[in-house]
């Protein structure tokens, strides 16, 4: 089930970097579910060669987020934007808190 999360975010930081077949490809297996079988009949292709393209999509995702990080600077974002969402909502409002938490966003940016 990770694996299926990690491809899905992947997919949906990179997926418009790929090519129309491989998009196509790995749509098939994240999106809708598909097996390799069925990936295969529909692509008129062998199932080794859908795997083989699904590892190299794979690979190349992976690298696109190694050298970009957008999955995980949006991470962080999140984390410190829910922060300052906590500080700002409370009574007592710590303004030099809040002040180093937009620090923090504009160092992620």
């Amino acid at each position: 089930m990770e694996k299926m999360i990690e491809r899905g975010l992947l997919y949906d930081y990179y997926g418009g970097l790929l090519n129309e077949k491989n998009r196509r490809i790995y749509e098939a297996c994240v999106t809708d579910d598909m097996s390799l079988s069925e990936i295969s009949d529909e692509m008129g292709i062998s199932r080794q060669a859908v795997s083989e393209s699904l590892k190299r999509i794979d690979s190349k995702l992976r690298k696109y987020e190694d050298e970009l990080g957008l999955i995980e600077k949006n991470g962080k974002l999140e984390s410190i934007l829910h922060e300052l969402e906590g500080v700002l909502s409370s009574e007592d409002m710590d303004r030099k808190k809040a002040l180093l938490l937009v620090d923090r966003i504009k160092e992620v940016i």
